[in-house]
C-alpha cells in the first residue's frame, strides 16, 4: 500500500471518529543521553514561572529519536475556574499555525501545482496591481507600482505585508480601514489585503505580516476546497493530529485553555476574545492562516517530529526529505535590508525560523535548528543535529513577556549529556 493511500485511509478514519493516534512513545531519558537530574531544571523553571505569576500554567515536552523523554504540566489552564493545566488541554498556538500552512503549501508545490517564483496574481488576480507606499501623509499618500509578489515572497515574509500591530504610522490607517481579520471568507480577505499598499518592494526586506493569509487564499484557489478540509486531508489526518482544529468541536471545548495576561495589580486575568478565539468557538469568520489553529502539545509534537524525520511519521510520508531540508534552509540571502527579527543568529526559511550556533545565539543550541513560536508564548525547537524536539506551551500574553523561551532552551540543552554533534 502506498504511503499516500495509507494517509488517505488514515485521514478518513480519523474524520469518521473511528481512530485516534496516541502520543509519541515514551523513552528513557538517561538511555537517550539526558541527565534526569538536569531535566529537573526544566520543571523548576516552569514551576517558578507559575509561582511568580509570569504565566498561569504550561506544558513541556522533550523528545529524542521519536520518543518522549520528558514531559511536564504546570499550573492552571483557567485561573478563575481553578482548572489545572492537563496534558490534553487544547491550546491557542497562534503563529505556530504558520509552519502547518507552509507544509500544506509545500505539499501542493511537490505536486507541480506552481513554482515558488510564480506571481501570486497568476492565481489570485486581485493582487495584480499592488502599490508600494513611498511617502506623503495619511491624507495624501504617495505610491509607486510594486514588483510582482511571488509565492516565495509570501512564504518568507518578504512580500511587503505587515499586520495592524506592526505597520508603521503611515501604513496603519490602511490596515485599520481594511480590518482584514473581520473578513467573511477567503474572497473577502483577498480583496481587503489587496487594498493595502505594501511596506516595501517585494523581495527587498523581511517584514512579519499577513503573508500566510494570502497563502490560505492560494490553497483554496488551487484545490477548490475549504482550508480546513485541505489541512485535515493533507496533514492533520495522516499525522493522527486528532486534537488540532480551526473550529473546535463542541464536545471538546471544555478542554480549551484560557489565554491570560497580568493586570495592573499583577493578577492573571483572561484576555478579551480575539478572532482566533471567536472562530474556535464557532463564529462565522475566516480560518486564520496566520494564527488560527488550536492544538495540544502532543499533537504539535507529532507535526514537529514529522519535520525532524524529513517529512515522514509512522510510515506516512507528508513531504520529501529534500523539501523539508529546503524549508529549513536560509531563504533570506537575497534581501537588501538585513533583519534581526529572528535574533542575531537567526534567519528564516519557508514558514520556519532557522538558527545558527555560537555568537549571537541566546542558547547553546545546534546550528541548523529550526521551528517557530506563537503569540500566547508557545515555542517549538526542532534540532536535526541532536535529533530532538522541545516544546514549551503556555497561554500568556504579551508574547514571551518574561523571557521564557531562551531560559527554556538553555535548560533543555544543558540536560543533554550525550551530544550527537561532531
Amino acid at each position: 500500500m502506498t504511503s499516500r493511500l495509507t494517509a488517505a485511509l488514515l485521514s478518513v478514519a480519523i474524520l469518521a471518529g473511528r481512530l485516534s493516534a496516541a502520543p509519541l512513545p515514551a523513552g528513557d531519558a538517561a538511555a537517550a543521553g539526558f541527565s534526569p537530574e538536569r531535566l529537573e531544571r526544566v520543571h523548576q523553571l516552569l514551576q517558578g514561572y507559575v509561582a511568580d505569576r509570569k504565566c498561569a500554567g504550561g506544558i513541556t515536552l522533550i523528545a529524542r529519536d521519536g520518543k518522549i523523554v520528558d514531559a511536564g504540566t504546570y499550573g492552571y489552564r483557567d485561573v478563575a475556574a481553578k482548572l489545572p493545566m492537563e496534558r490534553d488541554a487544547l491550546l491557542f498556538i497562534y503563529s505556530l499555525t504558520k509552519p502547518v500552512i507552509a507544509a500544506t503549501v509545500l505539499t501542493l508545490w511537490e505536486e507541480g501545482r506552481f513554482n515558488l517564483d510564480d506571481s501570486i496574481a497568476q492565481y489570485l488576480p486581485e493582487f495584480k496591481d499592488m502599490k508600494v507606499l513611498t511617502g506623503g501623509t495619511p491624507e495624501a499618500p504617495q505610491f509607486a507600482p510594486a514588483r510582482p509578489i511571488t509565492i516565495r515572497h509570501l512564504l518568507t515574509h518578504t512580500a511587503g505585508f505587515a499586520y495592524d500591530w506592526n505597520a508603521g504610522a503611515a501604513l496603519k490607517p490602511f490596515y485599520d480601514r481594511a480590518d482584514f481579520f473581520k473578513a467573511a471568507d477567503m474572497a473577502d480577505l483577498g480583496r481587503r489585503l489587496a487594498s493595502i499598499p505594501l511596506h516595501h518592494q517585494p523581495g527587498d526586506e523581511f517584514l512579519y505580516g499577513a503573508n500566510f493569509d494570502v497563502l490560505v487564499a492560494l490553497i483554496e484557489k488551487l484545490t477548490g476546497r475549504p482550508l480546513e478540509t485541505v489541512v485535515q486531508e493533507r496533514l492533520l489526518g495522516p499525522l493522527g493530529m486528532h486534537d488540532t482544529f480551526f473550529l473546535v468541536p463542541p464536545e471538546k471545548r471544555s478542554r480549551l485553555a484560557v489565554v491570560h495576561h497580568r493586570d495592573a495589580t499583577g493578577a492573571l486575568v483572561p484576555n478579551a476574545p480575539d478572532v482566533a478565539v471567536a472562530h474556535a468557538l464557532g463564529a462565522h469568520v475566516f480560518p486564520n492562516g496566520s494564527a488560527g489553529l488550536i492544538s495540544t502539545a502532543d499533537d504539535y509534537l507529532r507535526f514537529a517530529q514529522m519535520l525532524l524525520n524529513g517529512g515522514e511519521l509512522d510510515g506516512v510520508r507528508i513531504l520529501s526529505p529534500k523539501t523539508v531540508a529546503f524549508m529549513a534552509s536560509d531563504q533570506l540571502k537575497q534581501i537588501k535590508v538585513p533583519t534581526t527579527f529572528m535574533g542575531p543568529a537567526g534567519t528564516y526559511g519557508l514558514g520556519v525560523g532557522v538558527w545558527g550556533a555560537g555568537s549571537g545565539s541566546d542558547s547553546p543550541g545546534s546550528a541548523g535548528r529550526f521551528g517557530w513560536t506563537g503569540a500566547a508564548t508557545t515555542y517549538c525547537n526542532i534540532d536535526p543535529v541532536e535529533r530532538t524536539v522541545a516544546l514549551v506551551f503556555t497561554q500568556h500574553t504579551p508574547y514571551d513577556e518574561f523571557g521564557l523561551f531562551p531560559r527554556f532552551s538553555t535548560t533543555f540543552y544543558q540536560a543533554i549529556v550525550t551530544s550527537r554533534a561532531r
